[in-house]
């Protein structure tokens, strides 16, 4: 009986912490946070903590696995392995855009737990979808980190064992190796150079320019030396000039004392003329060159070129206004003056119907109106002809006014027009022809 009531508390204890440790813990929600894993992370497995700012737990690991999801790199589209850690913590605890989360781990011993670095802040938005961890924090991550930097495939060991590899084209070594060859060249040739032996050594050419150098010195010398008689050393050639401009300089000292006076008042004019042109022909130049008075000689100038750039535009505006207004009604030009050639050439013909045929005003005779039958059939003839050589000009003048290899230079209606001439020429040959087998049956 003990036992049963034991095992009776034992049941009821258990029941009780499952159904009041929820309550006593308060809600929770999950999260879920990735992690690539060629950044690293402290190991974590279900019921790892949930630290906020590493201090206060705020929830706890739920499960850790792997995924692969497709990204796209350098090389193209592959697969990155995803450390994908599901955990869950506090309601109340909101995550924003830009929160860090990563992980840690004791530096002796312990598990790794999930720290919440940063919440983040409004005005950004509540994270909805999984988070993005961080590299992991603590010192061994700091160690493992260092160790990659150190010991690594570019690491700081590998970078200076190259540096020294000799055989490596441009190493540090290499590049002393290349130096020191460089300096052995050098200092045989110079031992060569420095042999007292040969004519062409270097301390040859030095005790030669050596020599130079002692002989200008003396010559030097000899033109400063003051016991020559003539007078034809440098420096008393320097002591001739120096007196000259002493007795000059006497000379300016003695006008300038005659004719201080006048020197003042020359000095008093110029400064009177120059106050005058500062005080009034400044200001009235200032006054002609101000843009802004339409008086003065710049806006005046300005004024007559805006004119010129309004008459210019009216210009254009006219020719372009006529340019639209020939374009527009060259049909209509075209036609009147065909209007006019055609009513020229009736009155032409007109006139001279009637000195051939003065008759035309009164009744003819019978004899008379046959020969004139065989005028009018002439007649019609020529104004064939008159007609096929207009058209012939006119085709002349397009195929002229065209390019050598383009097309023919005109509308399509103008050379509908040509067409249309030429065959109304042909039919008034066929009108004058007709009338004539008419008149000769």
């Amino acid at each position: 009986m003990l036992g049963i009531v034991v095992l009776v508390f034992l049941a009821l204890f258990v029941g009780t912490v499952l159904f009041v440790y929820p309550v006593l813990t308060g809600e929770t929600r999950p999260i879920t946070i990735r992690f690539r894993h060629h950044q690293g992370m402290a190991p974590l497995k279900p019921g790892s903590p949930v630290m906020l700012s590493g201090a206060l737990q705020a929830g706890k690991v739920l499960d850790v696995r792997t995924r692969r999801e497709p990204t796209r790199g350098p090389d193209g589209r592959k697969e990155d392995l995803l450390i994908i850690v599901d955990a869950e913590i506090e309601a109340d605890l909101k995550l924003f855009e830009g929160c860090e989360i990563t992980t840690s781990q004791p530096p002796v011993g312990g598990g790794g737990i999930l720290v919440i670095r940063d919440v983040g802040a409004p005005p950004a938005a509540e994270v909805t979808g999984a988070i993005d961890g961080l590299p992991p924090l603590g010192l061994s991550a700091a160690i493992d980190t260092l160790a990659e930097e150190v010991l690594g495939p570019d690491g700081l060991l590998r970078k200076v064992d190259g540096m020294l590899d000799a055989s490596v084209e441009g190493s540090l070594a290499s590049k002393l190796g290349k130096s020191l060859d460089d300096v052995n060249a050098m200092t045989g040739t110079l031992r060569g150079q420095l042999d007292p032996g040969e004519q062409e050594a270097l301390i040859t050419k030095l005790h030669n320019i050596m020599e130079n150098v002692n002989d200008a010195t003396a010559a030097l010398r000899d033109q400063l030396a003051t016991g020559d008689e003539d007078n034809a050393s440098l420096l008393a050639k320097v002591h001739l000039v120096l007196g000259e401009l002493e007795r000059g300089l006497t000379e300016v000292n003695a006008m300038l004392k005659e004719n201080r006076p006048a020197v003042r008042q020359t000095i008093a004019s110029v400064e009177s003329a120059a106050r005058q042109m500062d005080g009034e022909l400044l200001a009235a130049f200032k006054a002609e060159l101000n843009r802004e008075d339409p008086s003065s000689l710049l806006g005046k100038v300005h004024t007559s070129l805006d004119q010129i750039n309004a008459s210019l535009d009216n210009v254009v505006t006219m020719t372009d206004t006529g340019r639209k207004l020939v374009v527009m009604n060259r049909p209509l030009v075209e036609r009147t003056l065909e209007n006019l050639k055609e009513a020229s050439d009736q009155a032409r013909a007109l006139v001279l119907e009637i000195v051939l045929h003065p008759w035309r005003l009164w009744r003819p005779p019978a004899d008379e109106i046959k020969k004139s039958d065989a005028f009018v059939a002439a007649r019609h003839f020529a104004e064939a002809a008159t007609k096929l050589d207009d058209a012939a000009t006119r085709l002349e003048t397009v195929v002229a006014a065209s390019p050598p290899d383009g097309e023919l230079l005109g509308s399509h209606d103008e050379i509908r027009a040509i067409q249309d001439s030429l065959r109304s020429a042909f039919e008034r040959f066929e009108t004058a022809e007709d009338y004539l087998w008419e008149q000769m049956k």
